[in-house]
């Protein structure tokens, strides 16, 4: 007999058996074994001691000498063929538990459950409250012979007192004996980041990584654009994971979001993601039309040339306000395909998450901005509204850093900081520490300045672009807030407009090698990955724009 785990349930009426066994079957895969009757009985299911089927329970137990249970398990393993898992709702007798043992040895685990008799007939008293001269306690419940019950005490290999355990608690408690939980050892999540001050081409990095995913998750909020030029044409993403509408990868939002509802409904229709695919936390916050419009939000587009998306209005609100005036993503209509409902929210991060790492999945998180902007750790107040560098993503994503396996920075030659606000003098959107123009880097690469300064527009509110030479001191900062393990250069075209032609690494001008091999010094860290160009109208016959260094994949080993 193939190899499975099998766990049989015991215990009284309303020790929380059923409970667990349903939870076990939506947590954790198990197949809920049930009579062979229960497929023809439509009112007889997963509740075995329900007092309307008691009278058939006995007379079945007669008929098949008390295996009736074991024949329907042995049937359930010949007819799951693909080893999952069985749960036994439920075993009354030492004797049913031992037929068990003896077919299915150590695969077998015997749980038992119990509770205080006033406790359990609490319970039951709850239960049949709406029922018309409901059977008394004690003679809905099957197992009462305290000789039998010290028994199936002492055979179980896990008990359980749910005196004060609802089945949410007694779940947890019975899989982490059952080893169902992925220990803090298995590092399968990779996280890109952007080193400078946004605008690091991260989102073209994203979608050229992301066919080697299983699930990709995003954090942040709609004021970071990230354009990815593909055999699809080019597209902007806001809200979903770059590249989502080119791969088959989960795609996860998480708790950390902030939400325009209309983009990202749009964002959906025109990438043709289905609820099979997208997941939305139920915490993420929705931005109103009210936190675009307000005089809060306008004041910092015309000081520090925010993006004015409401993003930092609508995170400012839930901190303020707990609870009053706030929507979250679990109350919104159109979204309920992608978060759930109470009770069963599929669209929880956490869950989801977790199923990644028992199966042993890949996990790309996508960071936001730049560590640049960080309202902690950048220059304040030419900053966003959140961290932006690795512990701030992981913190929005509901992601421990002992998943952690990877870290990718994203950085650019010249960087750049959105354009100062127009015609308000003394009002800057933040400082370059050696600032220069579009027209110096076409001049030093030997690019074309016009074709270079249209190419230069934030991708959110299309504005001009201000850029600097290189900042090794705040490139340092980045390295050492988030210890990247990989650096990725892009716009190597801007070093040397020939990189523009590089597929390989030795076909890169010379100077353009020794900056990278100086990035590595300063970074401890290999620059694994290289763009040499982007481009808005890609030419299909060759999108090729990425020298690949690394010496590693995300590619889970079950592929």
């Amino acid at each position: 007999m193939e190899t499975r785990q099998i766990v049989v349930i015991s215990g009284k009426t309303c020790s929380g058996k059923s409970g667990l066994a349903s939870l076990l079957e939506k947590e954790f895969g198990f197949a809920v074994v049930c009579n062979r009757r229960a497929a023809e009985d439509a009112e007889w299911r997963l509740r075995m001691d329900q007092p309307d089927i008691l009278d058939r329970r006995r007379e079945l137990d007669q008929a098949e000498h008390e295996q009736w249970m074991l024949l329907e398990t042995q049937a359930k393993c010949g007819s799951e063929k693909d080893g999952r898992p069985l749960v036994v709702d439920h075993l009354d007798t030492l004797a049913q538990v031992l037929q068990f043992r003896q077919t299915f040895g150590a695969d077998l685990v015997h749980v038992h459950l119990y509770a205080s008799d006033p406790t359990l007939q609490g319970r039951y008293a709850k239960r049949t409250e709406a029922e018309v001269n409901p059977l008394p306690y004690d003679e809905v419940n099957q197992l009462s012979d305290q000789a039998e019950i010290q028994a199936l005490k002492d055979d179980a290999d896990v008990r359980v007192y749910t005196e004060r355990s609802d089945s949410n608690d007694t779940l947890v408690r019975v899989a982490a004996r059952l080893h169902l939980y992925t220990p803090p050892g298995i590092r399968c999540v990779d996280v890109l980041i952007g080193g400078q001050y946004g605008s690091e081409g991260k989102g073209n990095i994203v979608a050229y990584l992301a066919r080697e995913y299983d699930v990709m998750v995003r954090v942040g909020g709609p004021n970071a654009g990230h354009t990815v030029a593909s055999a699809a044409g080019t597209f902007t993403y806001h809200h979903l994971p770059s590249g989502s509408r080119d791969v088959t990868a989960r795609l996860l939002l998480g708790p950390g979001m902030t939400i325009h509802l209309s983009g990202l409904l749009r964002e959906i229709e025109e990438c043709r993601i289905g609820p099979d695919r997208l997941f939305i936390d139920p915490q993420a916050t929705i931005i109103e039309e009210t936190d675009i419009g307000t005089e809060r939000e306008g004041h910092l587009v015309t000081t520090i040339a925010s993006t004015g998306s409401g993003s930092g209005v609508a995170a400012a609100r839930r901190i303020l306000s707990r609870g009053k005036e706030i929507r979250l993503a679990k109350d919104i209509d159109e979204l309920r395909p992608y978060v759930g409902t109470p009770g069963n929210y599929h669209g929880s991060t956490s869950d989801r998450l977790e199923e990644a790492y028992r199966s042993g999945q890949s996990i790309l998180l996508e960071g936001t901005q730049g560590s640049g902007l960080s309202i902690f750790h950048g220059d304040y107040p030419y900053v966003t509204s959140r961290d932006t560098n690795v512990a701030g993503c992981l913190a929005e994503a509901g992601i421990s850093p002992s998943r952690i396996r990877k870290i990718l920075m994203v950085i650019r030659p010249m960087p750049i900081r959105v354009g100062d606000p127009d015609g308000n003098e003394g009002h800057i959107s933040g400082r370059l520490k050696h600032p220069t123009t579009f027209d110096e880097i076409a001049q030093f690469a030997k690019l074309d300045a016009d074709v270079l300064n249209a190419a230069e527009k934030t991708s959110t509110t299309h504005r001009n672009r201000k850029v600097g030479w290189f900042e090794w001191d705040q490139f340092r900062k980045a390295c050492a807030l988030n210890a990247p393990t990989d650096i990725v250069l892009t716009f190597a075209d801007y070093l040397k407009e020939t990189n523009r032609n590089a597929r390989r690494f030795e076909q890169l001008d010379s100077d353009t090698i020794k900056f990278v091999e100086e990035l590595e010094r300063v970074s401890q860290a290999p620059v694994s990955l290289i763009n040499t160009r982007f481009t808005r109208d890609p030419d299909p016959s060759d999108l090729r724009s990425l020298i690949d260094r690394r010496n590693w994949t995300a590619r889970s080993d079950r592929r």
